[in-house]
């Protein structure tokens, strides 16, 4: 059936770059993670002058009831290289001749048989199971929602990876794996009710910590210029007509207590010509 296949494609189409049975065709990039296929009778248009309906090419296979085949994941890698797709049935053929009449038929009322490169998208395939079994953690991964109850509402950035969404109610996390074009869901990372309480509960009791902290602490003054003091937490003090000025605020612009010595000048510097030079008192640092 492949011979007679591929000898009324040669009658039918009279410019072509080859054509022929069991000719393999390079599919890299597939969800499939299949390099190439054999197309059971191929035919192959020459490069630049592209069939407008059919692509690069079109490929007739009638080895279709074979277990091993999955039909929607060959006809996704066919498509996605450019070529039409016909799946024929026995009903195609004589004993002498392939019907392609009743090919042309399918085509024009884009029967479930029929794929055309101009008009059909690739069918949505699901990607191997193993493929999982690289990253791991493969025991916790998963191309389905493990937490499909949640109404979920993603966000970008997860607790550990940058290219991670995660989920604002239940954490959960996805990421889009681009090679199989397919979202994988790391099942380990969703927090139960209990779990987020808890996590809300210790966030409270560290914040509580800190203030607490916060109001204990006694500043330590260290000298850091003519009345100007700081402490290691980042307060600074200044003396100013017999008053002590203090702010807790370490970004706090505090312009006045800035100082021309470079002896006590915290530096902040930017680059001149040939130089780095402070800002605040001058100092210039060569390059």
């Amino acid at each position: 059936m492949k011979s007679l296949a591929v000898s009324a494609l040669r009658q039918r189409f009279d410019q072509y770059v080859r054509c022929g049975p069991e000719v393999t065709v390079d599919v890299p990039n597939t969800p499939t993670l299949t390099d190439s296929r054999r197309a059971d009778a191929l035919v192959e248009f020459p490069t630049g002058d592209a069939n407008d309906y059919l692509g690069r090419g079109l490929i007739v296979e009638v080895q279709y009831a074979n277990e091993d085949k999955d039909l929607d994941a060959v006809t996704h890698d066919y498509l996605s290289a450019g070529y039409s797709v016909y799946w024929a049935s026995p009903e195609d053929f004589t004993n002498d001749r392939f019907r392609i009449e009743e090919m042309v038929v399918a085509f024009d009322k884009r029967a479930d048989t029929a794929f055309a490169a101009s008009w059909a998208d690739p069918p949505e395939v699901d990607p191997p199971e193993d493929y999982l079994e690289r990253f791991v953690n493969a025991e916790s991964l998963t191309f389905s929602d493990p937490n499909p109850d949640c109404n979920h509402t993603w966000k970008y950035g997860g607790s550990d990876l940058h290219d991670r969404d995660f989920c604002k109610h239940c954490r959960l996390e996805r990421w889009k794996e681009r090679t199989i074009e397919a979202y994988i869901y790391d099942e380990s990372t969703i927090k139960t009710n209990s779990d987020l309480a808890d996590r809300a509960a210790q966030a409270a009791f560290e914040q509580r910590e800190k203030e607490k902290k916060k109001e204990d602490h006694q500043h330590v003054w260290e000298p850091r210029g003519e009345n100007r003091y700081r402490c290691r937490c980042g307060a600074r003090l200044k003396e100013h007509n017999g008053e002590e000025i203090i702010s807790n605020d370490p970004f706090e612009d505090f312009s006045e207590m800035t100082t021309t010595d470079p002896q006590y000048c915290d530096h902040i510097w930017e680059r001149e010509d040939g130089c780095m030079k402070c800002i605040s008192c001058g100092l210039e640092d060569s390059l």
